[in-house]
């Protein structure tokens, strides 16, 4: 009878032993390293330091998602996996070659410096880097496609090592379980839907782990927040603030931003009055022409016009645009002033990471006497 029990006893241990070795679960991680990377404005993402491991967590990456998460461990190459973080997907560090589906990816990883790692990047008309464009047509960068008609056989040619992703709703969950059915691993990069200038830039410090380049990230995350937060401190006390109109309607509804969204705070930022900050939303939602036209006679300036190039283009979308105060006083200006032939646009890419010269930008058009000596770069003024 005792030998029975001893040996379930020795069974029950062995069968412990067994699966240590492949999960560790969290509790029981090894040590917290010395470095620390704060996450300060953004909410989507989470960054922990482990003496073996870099974890990462991902939340709710897609609009409407409630509850979602996705963990990563990232391990250096030279390291090894046997002991592994329960719950989380096994990513080798740093990337070497790395597949981009958003241009706002290229303009972290731009950031960071480290271009010629990217292999793949999805919709090459979109592309508005001059070093991804020469790449292309050399060959050493391919368009990869996206959604439904996403390539796989070329992705596999790659041979990436990351396929950072982003998905607007969960349908995306779909394309990353066929890419990890081919042995493929991503990473869902949700930047996106942050609500704040500084919230979303700071997600370098995530793509930054990636490549072991945290350090640096850090110290360029500071340096940029530090000027941003400068800037609002030059608008905080002014006391007349313009009002602002944003968009242009499209296929008879009017997309207004919320209160809460990222274009919102730069308003409020910059000094101006946006004239929905009463909707406490983040997500643009359609509102009637007619009920924006209406409130559209009280702004100041009109900002973020689309694709349109100037003053005859707005008018074509509606004659009545023509008697807008904003337009009759040519105090127009659209986020389009680096665009290539296509319609790709600088404003989506690298302005994520320059969120001081974009705010210097609007402080510019509402507020030249404060920064008489600012170029503008993302903006111009429609003619």
């Amino acid at each position: 009878m005792y030998k029975s029990i001893y040996l379930i006893l020795v069974l029950i241990i062995i069968s412990g032993c067994k699966n240590r070795s492949d999960t560790i679960s969290n509790e029981y991680l090894l040590l917290p390293r010395e470095r620390k990377v704060p996450v300060k404005y953004a909410s989507g993402f989470d960054i922990g330091y482990y003496s073996k491991f870099t974890l990462l967590t991902v939340r709710n990456p897609w609009q409407k998602a409630d509850d979602v998460e996705f963990k990563y461990a990232l391990i250096n190459r030279t390291d090894s996996t046997e002991l592994k973080p329960e719950g989380y997907k096994i990513i080798r560090i740093p990337v070497r070659r790395a597949v981009c589906l958003s241009t706002t990816h290229i303009g972290f990883i731009d950031f960071l410096g480290i271009k010629e790692s990217i292999v793949g990047i999805s919709g090459e008309k979109y592309i508005t880097d001059n070093f991804i464009i020469n790449r292309i047509k050399s060959g050493e960068v391919k368009d990869i496609g996206y959604d439904e008609s996403l390539n796989y056989e070329l992705i596999l040619e790659l041979k990436p090592d990351i396929i950072f992703v982003y998905g607007v709703t969960g349908a995306i969950s779909s394309y990353i379980n066929k890419l990890e059915e081919l042995n493929i691993s991503t990473v869902l990069v949700g930047e996106y839907l942050e609500e704040t200038p500084l919230a979303k830039m700071e997600w370098i410090k995530f793509m930054a782990a990636f490549y072991e380049m945290e350090n640096k990230a850090l110290t360029m995350f500071d340096s940029v927040s530090n000027k941003y937060n400068c800037l609002v401190s030059l608008t905080e006390n002014i006391s007349v603030k313009p009002k602002v109109l944003l968009g242009l309607p499209w296929r008879g509804a009017w997309y207004i931003s919320g209160s809460n969204s990222y274009v919102a705070r730069l308003i409020k930022d910059a000094g101006g009055d946006y004239l929905w900050s009463n909707l406490n939303f983040r997500d643009s939602q359609p509102l009637s022409l007619e009920s924006v036209f209406e409130k559209a006679f009280l702004a100041d300036f009109w900002l973020n016009t689309g694709s349109v190039n100037n003053i005859s283009d707005i008018i074509k979308v509606d004659e009545r645009f023509g008697e807008l105060p904003s337009l009759k006083n040519e105090k127009v200006f659209n986020n389009n002033n680096k665009t290539n032939n296509y319609g790709g646009n600088a404003y989506y890419s690298t302005g994520v990471v320059e969120p001081d010269i974009v705010l210097s930008d609007i402080i510019y058009i509402l507020h030249p006497e404060i920064l008489p000596d600012h170029n503008l770069k993302y903006y111009k003024q429609m003619n």
